[in-house]
């Protein structure tokens, strides 16, 4: 009596011990579905980036062929576009390279961990003196090539400067927050 009791009790020990394996599995693959579904914010920043970026590059020689600015002024600026296009290369480089499905947990926490601590208030600061650097030499430009109807441009440039500054700030946030949130559910687990 004695051994059939324990013979059930070994059976319903392996029967829960099953159903924890399970459990666990069902929990990690959702934590890992969840962590892609939450990347996929920051490569929509990257994308938004690289989309701006790119129109950027498009429609700047417009200015010059339209004699509205300096050869000079253009190719600082075509600068300053490929340098916002390498920076952002390379700060999502290592979260490209994530596999979240079958990677390391402990090294998703730690790529997402650096990748935080690469946005920096310090960097938008920066990012903002350049722009004000920039606006303040279009301004010139224009004004210096156009004299008249140059209120116009400077207008609407500003206007466009503000509309991106706060679209830019938003993706920052976004991405911020993206990588807070996989690193705080990993934490959970």
């Amino acid at each position: 009596m004695e051994e059939m009791n324990f013979e059930e009790m070994r059976n319903q020990f392996a029967i829960l011990k099953e159903q924890l394996d399970k459990q666990e599995i069902v929990s990690d693959r959702l934590l890992r579905e969840t962590m892609k579904a939450k990347s996929n914010g920051i490569r929509n920043v990257k994308f938004s980036s690289y989309l701006w970026c790119s129109l950027g590059l498009i429609f700047i020689p417009i200015l010059y062929f339209t004699h509205m600015t300096s050869l000079v002024f253009i190719i600082a600026t075509y600068l300053m576009v490929v340098v916002a296009i390498v920076s952002t290369y390379y700060l999502h480089k290592p979260i490209d390279k994530l596999n979240f499905m079958k990677d390391d947990i402990a090294t998703i926490a730690h790529v997402m961990a650096e990748y935080r601590k690469q946005y920096t208030q310090k960097d938008l600061i920066i990012a903002l003196l350049v722009f004000i650097f920039w606006y303040i030499w279009f301004c010139y430009e224009i004004w210096k090539h156009l004299q008249t109807d140059s209120w116009v441009y400077i207008f609407l440039t500003l206007f466009g400067g503000i509309q991106g500054g706060i679209s830019g700030y938003k993706d920052y946030r976004k991405a911020k927050n993206a990588a807070q949130e996989i690193i705080d559910d990993i934490e959970k687990n």
